[in-house]
């Protein structure tokens, strides 16, 4: 298990780290397709070892999914040809490698051109002082550009709100989750909710439950996978009698983080599921924190089936969903 702090990997290295947001002027909404991303780079970096260390760290597989799929699809321009045009983008990565840098240093900046937009800089004296750098800071320059991901999909869905789906929760666990029109509920029970999506082609569905917390190794991922599969053989039937839900461990061994969960301690694990019995399956993806009460653990948890589509987007907006967790006002 490996942890990423934002904090330390920004904060405790030897570099000059600037972050703002763009004032309050009219800005035009991002351009772009999920999950891309622009890099802005002169010809000869990108071509060099910088380009490569930028290629391999934010277009690698993405974990947690059943065929590969990139992180990120990059698009690539040269520093001195990158334009107003290109500026709308909702995610650039810019490296300024010039020879008078005397010290490398990031800038991070929140919807500077376009909104919900991130611009991460970095600036460097040399390919060397920038991949030393950007190796430095990478996870945590993934994380900020994740979280643009996240703003922008509930922005949208905040706009086709589901109200009646958002009350049920709310009654049920205490919180609230922006859900958009389209999905609905499939299952409403004490401790347990089965919110779903179908289209004749996808299937995305988000699991709300929770269980008693009674010692930090309830945390440990071993026992909250087991837990999953405890719930979803009770609620989650396949398609003939006698077949269920449960977590698939041969294909793919789950992978779990821990995580800062909008300001709360979390446990994220990704991995695969499948249909005891059957030939169904897909990714998952599971955030477990406690409770507003602190006596419970809380799982909210979310899958997808599509067997003939790349589910790498389908996954990150369940994942945006999960994300507008906020406890509900009294």
């Amino acid at each position: 298990m490996k942890q990423v702090d934002l904090f330390f990997y920004l904060c405790l290295t030897a570099i000059t780290m600037v972050s703002c947001s763009s004032d309050e002027r009219a800005i035009p909404n991002s351009v772009g397709k999920s999950s891309e991303m622009l890099i802005v780079i002169e010809k000869h970096y990108w071509n060099g070892s910088a380009g490569e260390e930028i290629r391999d760290f934010f277009g690698q597989e993405m974990e947690g999914l059943p065929q590969v799929e990139p992180l990120f699809q990059l698009a690539w321009v040269p520093e001195s040809d990158f334009a107003t045009l290109m500026q709308s983008h909702r995610n650039i990565f810019i490296a300024s490698i010039k020879p008078e840098i005397a010290q490398p240093f990031i800038e991070t900046k929140r919807d500077l051109w376009a909104k919900p937009q991130r611009v991460v800089k970095i600036n460097a004296g040399s390919d060397t002082a920038f991949i030393r750098i950007f190796k430095e800071n990478q996870n945590a320059v993934l994380k900020l550009f994740e979280q643009v991901e996240r703003e922008r999909i509930q922005k949208a869905y905040k706009s086709v709100l589901n109200q009646s789906v958002v009350k049920e929760i709310s009654d049920n666990f205490g919180f609230t989750l922006v859900i958009p029109s389209g999905y609905y509920t499939a299952k409403n029970q004490t401790d347990f909710m089965w919110i779903r999506r179908e289209t004749a082609e996808i299937s995305q569905a988000i699991l709300i439950y929770s269980y008693d917390y009674k010692d930090t190794i309830d945390f440990n991922p071993g026992h909250i996978l087991a837990m999953r599969d405890i719930i979803t053989k009770q609620h989650i039937p396949g398609t003939f009698d006698g077949t269920y839900m449960k977590v698939e461990n041969e294909f793919i061994s789950p992978v779990s983080e821990r995580i800062d969960f909008n300001g709360r301690f979390a446990v994220e694990i990704r991995g695969l599921w499948e249909v005891k019995g059957d030939y169904m399956g897909g990714p998952f993806v599971n955030y477990s924190i406690v409770d507003e009460t602190g006596t419970k653990i809380l799982s909210l948890d979310a899958y997808v089936y599509a067997p003939n589509e790349n589910k790498r987007d389908l996954i990150r907006q369940l994942e945006a969903i999960l994300f507008s967790y906020e406890p509900a006002l009294e």
